[in-house]
């Protein structure tokens, strides 16, 4: 691979027209997609904190609600006006838990908001005991202050400094805001009973000393706007009454403080102040809190959205240059390699046409037109010189296709013009046996002519399947539908080794005529192989029987030593190739390749099964269609099958029919058995030894 990228002289035209922009174009590349990534991670950055805004502006609701529950109780104004509160707290509540469920969170997010959850869930029982207000109202203070953890927890999640200072001073508010209602809760309770205890009036210094260290963590964070904003509205005579109130209520005696003397005389007087102005005062400090918690959650949405949509610009800016920059490299890339490109491709197209379609075409057809379409490459530069010379090369090759094929079309035609010739001087040989062997009384001579009457055959069988190779027909073909059993025994008869084959009864079917002599000459060669590759004193059988479907299915089994199982699918594997047009590759293969091409003529379907040691079987399955079973009598079959003898099962021409032979002298009865018992003779002594006649 280095090799390649170092030898640039090698590389194709569009690559070394890319090499010239690929570095410019890569730095920008490059250069422009980190920037867009870094706009696109603030811009997701942002709006992570966006959905924070809006869960902390779900959850200050929340908080607001339990505030004001804890009032109400405080107060004890009803269980009327408590349950319309519980009411808009819970719709709150479920504001919250789903924007919560649209909001990914952290970890520590998600603790806190479990145990709030888990707290918020003992309100139900904590609303229904209205008898201990102190403890009520610790038990929601508690609450509150866990959710305002939750809120500063959120607060901190921004991590931007633009919005990190408004998100921590929207925290203090909220913090001086809880403040000033947990006093606003205590006083109410103690002017519901007349006068605080000890724990109420230190809880109250205690909150007051937090308010102004809130305060000041708030005024230490905050933007000159904001604090503006906070000290405009936190100030004024309700303020100041507020402020005066509070003081009031901490320095007057508690109900639990040591009496001295009379009891009745130093029992400490009601609180002087009245709880509708407590509530006025306290209230309106509420309500300047709220205007600023709500400025700062405006200003806090407003600088996220702002934020994002800078950053989303940005990123689509840096995606505009380095699309007009990546647009701008294509164009000159396009104008500088249009020219050169366009010739190169129809040189290309031309080429890949020629190697993979029309050659080939040509080839497998063996016909086609001399002249050829020059490649469409007009000038005179390099690329139409090689244009040139590639159509020279087309054109020779064109022309030595069509030579070949001509000298594979004289080839078939002189092996089938020379087997034409063999299988006549054959057809006369096996007459002239015929006439010898009907006159013949001589046992042994009889035997002898029997012997070369079966080698005849055999050359007969040969001829027959040169022509076939060939690609040519035979001339011997059946006229009418032959019985599946006479096909099986016509087999038998083609092969030099006939008696040691066993042919066994066959269903009553009968094979059309056209398709009989081309599958008696398949059965014979698979016969003689069977009886080639296996010992000579076994038996070859052949059956036949009819399965599923009337499919017609041929069985020819031997014993020998059987096939091992590579080399049996190498044997199918050339059938099929054999039916589908392939050359003879070895010449010792030549039947089974016969085999092949005469079953795929006829859609017949053979193949091999074999054991190691357990001899070979051939398989022929014929279609219904080709070999449909016989449903007429014995007795019509009987009358066909000597009409066929009277009139002949092959066709033949009536030019190479030789005379007929003058008819015999009619013998005696006596030298008629004469010449039987030297027929009988004559075949056992043909026969090997040891080897019944059937």
């Amino acid at each position: 691979m280095f090799t390649k990228l170092v030898n640039w002289r090698n590389w194709r035209l569009p690559v070394k027209l890319a090499a010239v922009l690929i570095v410019p174009v890569t730095i920008a590349v490059g250069v422009g997609v980190l920037q867009i990534q870094s706009h696109m991670e603030r811009a997701e950055s942002y709006a992570a904190l966006q959905r924070l805004v809006k869960v902390r502006s779900a959850l200050i609701p929340v908080i607001q609600g339990v505030q004001a529950e804890r009032r109400i109780i405080a107060e004890g104004v009803g269980p009327q006006i408590l349950a319309e509160q519980v009411k808009r707290t819970e719709d709150a509540r479920k504001a919250l838990r789903e924007q919560n469920g649209k909001t990914s969170l952290s970890e520590v997010v998600t603790a806190r908001m479990n145990d709030v959850g888990a707290k918020i869930g003992g309100l139900t029982a904590l609303r229904e005991q209205t008898g201990d207000v102190p403890k009520v109202i610790a038990e929601y203070t508690s609450l509150t202050e866990l959710m305002l953890d939750v809120d500063e927890v959120l607060a901190s999640e921004f991590g931007d400094p633009a919005l990190f200072r408004t998100a921590m001073g929207l925290h203090h508010v909220m913090h001086v805001q809880e403040q000033v209602l947990y006093q606003q809760a205590v006083v109410l309770s103690g002017l519901t009973r007349g006068q605080l205890v000890t724990a109420e009036v230190r809880s109250l210094v205690e909150s007051n000393v937090k308010l102004s260290y809130i305060a000041g963590e708030f005024a230490a964070l905050a933007t000159p706007d904001q604090l503006n904003a906070y000290g405009t509205m936190f100030n004024g005579p309700d303020i100041e009454a507020h402020r005066k109130m509070l003081a009031t209520a901490v320095l007057h005696p508690t109900s639990d403080a040591p009496v001295t003397g009379n009891a009745n005389s130093n029992r400490p007087k009601p609180l002087p102040i009245a709880a509708a102005d407590w509530s006025k005062a306290s209230g309106a400090v509420v309500t300047s809190l709220n205007g600023v918690v709500t400025g700062l959650q405006d200003d806090l949405r407003t600088t996220a959205n702002r934020l994002r949509d800078e950053t989303s610009d940005a990123a689509g800016t840096a995606s505009a240059v380095l699309f007009a920059s990546l647009v701008l490299a294509g164009t000159i890339g396009f104008v500088v390699g249009r020219y050169l490109l366009r010739s190169l491709n129809a040189l290309r197209r031309s080429a890949l046409e020629v190697a993979w379609h029309k050659l080939p075409e040509m080839v497998a057809t063996g016909r086609g037109s001399t002249e050829i379409e020059p490649v469409p490459v007009d000038t005179t530069e390099e690329f139409g010189q090689v244009a040139r010379a590639f159509d020279a090369v087309h054109q020779q090759a064109v022309k030595s296709v069509i030579e070949q094929a001509g000298m594979r079309a004289n080839m078939r035609n002189i092996f089938v013009n020379l087997s034409r010739r063999s299988q006549s001087l054959v057809e006369r040989q096996l007459k002239l046996m015929e006439e010898l062997e009907k006159y013949e009384e001589d046992p042994d001579q009889l035997a002898n002519l029997f012997k070369l009457d079966h080698l005849a055959t055999r050359m007969r069988r040969n001829n027959e399947n040169l022509m076939v190779l060939s690609g040519g027909d035979v001339a011997r073909r059946f006229t009418r539908p032959i019985p599946l059993t006479d096909v099986l025994r016509a087999a038998a008869a083609e092969i030099e080794q006939y008696q040691r084959v066993m042919v066994h009864t066959a269903p009553n079917a009968e094979v059309v005529g056209y398709v009989a002599s081309d599958l008696v000459r398949l059965l014979a060669e698979l016969l003689d192989n069977a009886t080639a590759f296996s010992p000579p004193h076994t038996q070859v059988s052949i059956s036949a029987s009819i399965e599923a479907g009337d499919i017609v299915q041929i069985d020819v089994v031997d014993h020998g030593i059987g096939i091992d199982r590579e080399a049996l699918e190498a044997v199918n594997h050339r059938l099929e190739a054999a039916g589908e047009g392939v050359d003879v590759q070895v010449f010792r293969e030549m039947g089974l390749f016969v085999v092949g091409r005469l079953a795929a003529r006829h859609q017949i379907v053979v193949r091999l099964d074999a054991q190691q040691g357990k001899g070979t079987r051939a398989i022929v399955l014929v279609p219904a269609e080709l070999a449909p079973r016989r449903e007429e009598s014995w007795e019509s079959f009987r009358g066909e099958a000597i009409e066929a003898q009277q009139t002949s099962w092959f066709q033949a021409s009536a030019a190479a029919a030789p005379p007929p032979p003058p008819a015999p002298a009619r013998q005696t009865p006596e030298s008629a058995r004469g010449f039987l018992n030297a027929f009988q003779r004559g075949v056992q002594r043909g026969l090997p030894d040891h080897q019944e006649s059937r």
